[in-house]
């Protein structure tokens, strides 16, 4: 079964903390590996749609928004600012 590439990326991420916190001495595990490296994965991608489709909606408004502004406003400081707030009215964290 071919997966995607973030999600490979993710797995990879997945295995390093997990490495780490056996490592550090911060988890036992109580299941193996495997699974909860697949778990963590796709907790990684829900938050990863989470954040793209924050993107999303933080475009979106922010082209509604720049039709009414002034020319030379710098859109990638507007946007930011579109997409942090979008965020701490949803309580996703950046």
């Amino acid at each position: 079964m071919s997966r995607h590439p973030k999600e490979e990326q993710l797995s990879r991420i997945a295995a390093r903390m997990l490495k780490a916190l056996k490592e550090e001495g911060g988890a036992t595990l109580k299941t193996g590996e495997i699974p909860l490296r697949a778990r963590i994965t796709q907790v990684l991608l829900r938050e990863e749609a989470v954040i793209e489709d924050l993107d999303r909606q933080a475009n979106v408004l922010l082209n509604e928004h720049l039709r009414a502004a002034p020319p030379g406003i710098d859109r990638q400081k507007m946007l930011l600012m579109v997409r942090n707030k979008l965020a701490k009215e949803k309580g996703i964290p950046l």
